[in-house]
């Protein structure tokens, strides 16, 4: 019997960030919609991640589709997620977080990669 209280999934925090690629599906109307706009990967864990970019989605709380490229070890990620909150962080910049919806073969990919990434995080 599992005694962990602990509902969340453990998040993986990025003490220096990763390079990621944002873009919107092409059916959504919004700024940049279609196109790959830089950001940056700042916590990540199975169920979502946190992001940071220059791109205004001015969204409306869980109808905003993402799509989230990354490379975390060995393969090249691209996960679709929910934005779930926003908000400006400085000038020009903005910080949103984003629930992944993965499927279960994506979920298995993702953890293979998280394990890869700790590994050798922890070996330098």
């Amino acid at each position: 019997m599992d005694d962990s209280s602990r509902k969340e999934p453990f998040r993986y925090v990025m003490n220096q960030p990763i390079e990621c690629w944002l873009e919107l599906p092409a059916g959504n109307n919004g700024p940049g919609a279609g196109k790959l706009t830089e950001g940056v990967l700042l916590d990540l864990s199975r169920s979502g991640c946190k992001i940071r970019t220059s791109l205004n989605l001015r969204f409306t709380a869980g109808d905003t589709k993402i799509i989230i490229h990354f490379q975390l070890a060995e393969d090249k990620l691209q996960f679709v997620g929910s934005v779930r909150w926003g908000w400006m962080f400085g000038l020009g910049q903005y910080q949103y977080g984003v629930r992944l919806d993965l499927q279960e073969d994506e979920e298995e990919q993702l953890l293979r990669e998280l394990e890869s990434w700790t590994n050798t995080r922890s070996a330098q």
